[in-house]
């Protein structure tokens, strides 16, 4: 369902997967996934847009400093989308606990976001990083939810100023800050690369060491993780270990179609 392009099909591979999942009764999200990978965040996102688009925020809550609900709705049915910083978004009908007092970042997010429109979804170039809009031109608000490392939620205005943050820091190596009426450096997310060429595809396996599986020689070549490129090669009638002393000919033509499809 990851690759089949179609929204219907997404949502119900991920409600399949997320329904999986046990409940959080010791240590909240100590048995749950530990982090997404760009293919979950591809695939969330694909779930979130056909499910929740077109709601509005009735409430935000705080389940400990790190984790919040967002409830939403709209006129003939309601939904609740949980972010955890630096490790998953989704939508869940799990009872989780909140905190009795809200804290002083869900009460910010509250003030600005209450009664909003989500009317979009975004994935910010192929970082782990998550855009949610709601609301339009400049009356929009965006609410940023950072996957990877420490993590990190951030809310800011139509043109990405930050009005709250989760966690304060300064990236030293872009020399950029995250605190408040800072902007938030949405240009700086690593763009999509693209897709090799069939000449590139061909000079990349076949000067690599003989032995070699292909998912981990074309793993630094490709945003998608080894996973995803393993699934490319089953699809194109290799074993998901092929090594690159397999490949010869055709066998380039036909990976690539496949590497296409994932592109897809």
């Amino acid at each position: 369902w990851l690759l089949s392009g179609e929204a219907e099909e997404e949502s119900e591979g991920l409600t399949e997967w997320r329904d999986s999942l046990p409940g959080p009764p010791a240590g909240l999200l100590s048995t749950m996934k530990s982090r997404f990978s760009t293919v979950d965040i591809r695939a969330v996102i694909a779930e979130l847009r056909h499910s929740l688009l077109g709601m509005r925020i009735n409430n935000i809550y705080d389940v400990d400093n790190k984790t919040y609900l967002i409830r939403l709705q709209k006129p003939d049915c309601k939904a609740t989308l949980l972010l955890e910083s630096g490790i998953r978004i989704h939508s869940t009908e799990f009872e989780w606990p909140k905190n009795l007092m809200p804290s002083s970042f869900a009460m910010k997010c509250r003030k600005h976001l209450k009664t909003r429109r989500l009317v979009s979804v975004k994935q910010l170039g192929v970082d782990r990083i998550v855009d949610f809009q709601f609301g339009s031109d400049e009356a929009a608000y965006h609410l940023i939810i950072e996957l990877y490392d420490r993590g990190n939620i951030v809310l800011t205005d139509h043109e990405y100023l930050i009005l709250n943050i989760l966690r304060y820091r300064t990236d030293e190596a872009d020399d950029v800050k995250f605190a408040v009426r800072e902007h938030y450096p949405v240009d700086s997310a690593k763009a999509a690369s693209p897709l090799p060429s069939l000449e590139r595809l061909t000079e990349i396996i076949t000067t690599a060491p003989k032995g070699e599986q292909i998912k981990r020689v074309l793993n630094p070549h490709l945003p998608y993780g080894a996973t995803l490129i393993e699934h490319c090669l089953l699809g194109a009638g290799f074993s998901g270990s092929a090594k690159t002393d397999q490949m010869e000919g055709k066998d380039f033509d036909r990976l690539l179609v496949a590497l296409q499809k994932a592109e897809e």
